[in-house]
């Protein structure tokens, strides 16, 4: 069992799908599902499934939405011994509209919470955070909390850029990071490049890695990715499964890709158990699937 920090966003996650095809501006009959989410708590959850120990190092708000987050991680054994509690705060919310076939249609992030996550905050944790085997950030957080991190962080890391607008926040420090999983419009931000074909894709890959990062894992949606390293380039495909919601399939595929890296896969076995991660999720209609186990993948 690996120990792991999880430095990033918690949510209240609010999702809607539809029985039949979205109507916009109408009331659509489906299904509403209230959970806890969040990029990271997402990851940590995953990470839990597939055996580690997690902390989940967060900021929470004074409302009945943090009681039910506290209630998730306990229930599922994520750690929030360095949670802070922001007075007055309010905790971070998703709220998520999907197409008929799971895909977010539209949605709205309320995390304005998470621009209190300092380097001040932070500075007391550091210690703590270079006893674990691995962290993982999102870049949820403000720009200069993460090159904050970077700089004191001597553990191995890894990140999730979020968004193409929160990727921004990760290229000053890019080189410092273990790994990154970018969708395309996120790689384009951390790199500069426009991505239209396959060329450019090798291309942003390259960037990443002659920047000091050691795997890049670049989402392709139901494409699969583009997986790199040193030694290894490639577009991997999608597993094929059912696919119900893929909300948190990111999510579930970089914390497999974590996973694979602690226990020492070669770089094609943990590309196809970070695939296996994020088909398994696809499957299930909230953000982690709770079946997810490392014999599984």
């Amino acid at each position: 069992m690996s120990r792991i920090y999880v430095v990033g966003a918690v949510n209240i996650d609010i999702s809607g799908t539809p029985d039949t095809a979205f109507l916009a501006g109408d009331s659509n009959p489906g299904r509403v599902i209230l959970s806890a989410g969040g990029v990271g708590r997402n990851i940590a959850e995953n990470l839990r499934y597939l055996g580690h120990d997690v902390e989940l190092v967060t900021l929470l708000g004074e409302d009945p939405y943090s009681d039910m987050i506290r209630g998730n991680c306990r229930q599922i054994g994520i750690g929030l011994s360095l949670a802070r509690v922001i007075p007055g705060g309010h905790t971070s919310t998703y709220l998520c509209v999907n197409d008929e076939s799971g895909n977010v249609a539209a949605a709205i992030a309320d995390m304005k919470i998470y621009e209190r996550m300092t380097p001040a905050l932070l500075a007391p944790v550091t210690g703590e955070l270079n006893k674990a085997d691995l962290v993982v950030l999102d870049a949820n957080l403000p720009e200069t909390a993460i090159a904050f991190l970077c700089e004191q962080l001597t553990v191995p890391v890894f990140a999730d850029p979020v968004s193409a607008k929160k990727a921004v926040r990760l290229r000053s420090s890019v080189g410092r990071l273990t790994a990154v999983k970018p969708n395309v419009p996120e790689a384009e931000v951390l790199t500069g490049i426009t991505i239209r074909d396959d060329r450019d894709l090798a291309a942003a890959a390259e960037y990443l890695l002659s920047a000091g990062v050691r795997l890049v894992l670049i989402s392709l949606g139901a494409r699969g990715v583009y997986a790199a390293d040193e030694r290894h380039r490639g577009i991997y495909p999608c597993i094929d499964s059912p696919v119900i919601n893929t909300n948190g399939c990111g999510d579930a595929l970089l914390a497999a890709a974590v996973d694979a890296y602690l226990r020492g896969f070669d770089f094609e076995t943990a590309v196809h158990r970070a695939l296996s991660a994020a088909a398994v999720t696809a499957g299930y209609p909230g953000a982690a699937c709770p079946t997810l186990r490392d014999q599984l993948l």
